[in-house]
């Protein structure tokens, strides 16, 4: 069995597209292929959790410069390669595939860049300038490109790759209709990412336009960007809709279709990630809003054209036109027949063109067209069962599930005093008695010092109350199920006891921030495409 990597900046689970659509990538790897995934960690998110057959790491930063966090996560990414085999690394974005393709000299990995799961580019100098720097290097270096469209396929060819389609998709079985819940004021929804370049003020204007005709109200669901919220806020009372307008916040994705359902209409009234990017797909919200047989009143621009036509699946206004927008949303308010044919045409084309075992199978084909042209590489590697993973996973079963508890492990006679074995076989650490008084967080100071095997990192106790993530490879490579370092710090073997549970450690990223590099620098990857010379790093930090 191969064994991959799925990296990408961003949280998993999460409500972002990257979060929502990993979970359609796990489901069709799982069953023939062992897959890791390294994420960001997100509030209490834990650093180490299985969601059915995939075992998720995920890599903690402390700072709020969106710089810093990428480079943090790119020095655990490079840890994390150095640290395990892997047949393939799956890529999510450009900061992600650009560490990867730098690396691949010393690594024997197919690389695979997912253009239709990555990210939005981040709303940040260094951070935009440098995704777009890498995106094309990535396209033209990569094993495999996956594109969410026909016209992506064709745009992103160009450049030479291997290019295939690998359209996003929608649970139907999860995201379908429900009987509207009976109310007085006709709800519209927008869901999604809230922040600037999303629509939003110019939704809010709409809104207060059509409320001085129509009992209507506006609910706001989705992760907001720092900063944004008292802006937003203030815009709403400016207007005069403080009464009218909700803001929810970050929503499960489990309940979204419930939160769908209130809606009499659902908008999408912006899509910055379409503004600049020919190879871009639809906003999966427009995607769960057709699927959820709702009418649909969408921005005119890039891919949303691709998913809907105006008049048959949704009503489409020109960016920034809020007098339009009020129209279509009055149009589909005050109509109820143009309303049903609406969603009902939308409807239908989700469960012909946009599902998630459409999606699946695609993806599955574009691996299998890699592994014909890379057959070396999907050799089994360390660590990789041999035993083809069956596991039929329903939706509503690939919950994250944090494994609090150890299996108890029995002693071996050929464990020596420090616990780690002295003979050739497999060898785990010892368990020791289970303590009176547990410690459920891992926050204790040091009254106890040893290994503990967590089935996928070894944490290092220390007389101290700092918890060290050392690497698995000397004491844990045999393991039946192969640990995956995050972090590569050397420690002196305590004496050896295990408490028979997990302990929440800290992950740390050592090590000093990476220079930033001016405007019109190259990284290696970019210097695929100049012929200049890269910044290898070699350059003091006084250049």
């Amino acid at each position: 069995m191969s064994r991959i990597l799925i990296t990408g900046f961003c949280g998993v689970p999460g409500p972002h597209r990257a979060g929502v659509q990993l979970r359609h990538v796990i489901r069709a790897l799982t069953p023939v292929h062992a897959v890791d995934v390294l994420a960001v960690r997100e509030g209490d998110q834990a650093y180490v959790e299985r969601q059915g057959a995939v075992r998720i790491l995920r890599v903690p930063s402390h700072d709020a410069d969106p710089t810093l966090q990428i480079q943090a996560f790119q020095r655990a990414l490079k840890r994390q390669l150095e640290g395990a085999d892997y047949n393939v690394v799956h890529c999510r974005d450009p900061w992600s595939c650009a560490t990867v393709l730098e690396a691949r000299p010393h690594l024997d990995v197919a690389v695979v860049y997912d253009v239709t799961r990555g990210p939005a580019p981040i709303d940040h100098r260094w951070a935009g300038e440098q995704f777009e720097r890498d995106e094309e290097a990535c396209v033209r270096a990569a094993d495999l490109v996956l594109a969410p469209t026909e016209h992506a396929v064709r745009h992103l060819a160009r450049t030479g790759g291997r290019v295939l389609l690998s359209p996003a998709g929608v649970d139907i079985d999860r995201f379908d209709w429900e009987d509207a819940a009976p109310g007085q004021r006709a709800r519209i929804l927008y869901a999604g990412a809230v922040g600037p370049g999303r629509g939003l003020r110019t939704l809010v204007r709409a809104v207060a336009d059509l409320a001085r005709a129509v009992d209507v109200e506006l609910v706001v669901a989705g992760p907001i960007e720092p900063g944004f919220e008292p802006q937003l806020r203030t815009q709403v009372r400016d207007v005069g809709l403080a009464e009218r307008v909700q803001i929810l916040g970050p929503v499960e994705h489990e309940q979204m279709p419930t939160l769908i359902a209130t809606a009499r209409v659902c908008v999408a009234p912006g899509a910055s990630d379409l503004q600049a990017r020919a190879h871009a797909g639809p906003p999966s919200k427009i995607l769960e809003y057709l699927a959820c047989r709702r009418p649909v009143v969408a921005v005119r621009r890039g891919a949303v054209g691709l998913v809907v036509e105006h008049g048959r699946e949704a009503l489409l206004f020109p960016p920034g036109d809020p007098v339009a927008l009020a129209a279509a949303l009055r149009r589909i308010i005050e109509d109820p027949a143009l309303a049903d044919r609406l969603a009902q045409a939308g409807y239908q084309r989700i469960r012909r063109d946009g599902t998630a075992s459409a999606s699946r199978r695609a993806l599955r084909r574009a691996y299998a067209d890699l592994m014909r042209r890379f057959p070396s590489r999907f050799e089994s590697v360390s660590g990789a069962s041999e035993e083809r993973v069956v596991e039929l996973i329903a939706d509503d079963d690939f919950e994250a599930t944090v494994f609090e508890e150890a299996p108890v492990l029995v002693p071996d006679a050929g464990l020596g005093d420090t616990g780690v074995e002295t003979r050739a076989g497999p060898g785990l650490v010892q368990a020791a008695p289970e303590p009176v008084d547990r410690d459920e967080t891992g926050e204790r100071s040091g009254a106890v010092t040893g290994l503990v095997d967590t089935g996928s990192l070894v944490v290092v106790s220390a007389s101290t109350d700092e918890w060290v993530v050392g690497p698995v490879a000397e004491v844990g490579r045999s393991l039946e199920d192969e640990g995956t370092p995050l972090e590569g710090i050397s420690a002196a073997t305590p004496a050896a006891i295990s408490d028979n549970r997990f302990v929440a450690g800290e992950i740390d990223v050592p090590g000093a921030p990476l220079d930033l590099l001016e405007v019109g620098e190259l990284t290696a990857a970019s210097a695929l495409l100049s012929g200049r010379d890269a910044d290898t790093g070699e350059t003091g930090p006084g250049r």
